[in-house]
């Protein structure tokens, strides 16, 4: 049986992990629809051409496909990356981002997801397809 939503407690532990913090991401949502992530890129998050390095943009759409997952799941399991493959369609520029990530598919043992991370006009700067093992949380 599904938790079909991550409650706001949970979300704030995930918020204050410290990637999230040290890149300065914030999922918002959770739940059986998908999830959905913020992240304002600074120079910080850039590379030499001033744009957000794809690393940056690769860690918030495996989140986001992630966080999907985690809302579909029961509580006591978790699920981590098993591969994914991204392709990056339009420089992030400075300022927010916002990722959505949502599961394809539902497996008793692995899952798969896809995510997309958009700029403030709508324009699609990455999209991601992954597969995650789930498995029991100690």
């Amino acid at each position: 049986m599904s938790h079909d939503t991550l409650s706001a407690d949970v979300l704030e532990r995930w918020n204050a992990c410290g990637y999230y913090e040290l890149m300065g991401m914030r999922v918002t949502r959770a739940d059986g629809a998908g999830s959905v992530f913020t992240i304002e890129i600074t120079p910080a998050h850039t590379q030499l051409y001033g744009t957000a390095h794809g690393g940056v943009l690769a860690g918030m759409l495996d989140a986001a496909m992630a966080l999907a997952i985690l809302a579909q799941i029961p509580y006591h399991e978790g699920c981590a990356t098993i591969e994914m493959k991204v392709n990056f369609t339009a420089p992030g520029t400075l300022g927010v981002l916002i990722g959505t990530g949502e599961v394809i598919t539902l497996g008793r043992r692995v899952a798969v997801a896809r995510a997309e991370v958009r700029d403030p006009e709508d324009r699609l700067v990455a999209v991601a397809q992954g597969t995650f093992q789930r498995f029991p949380r100690g």
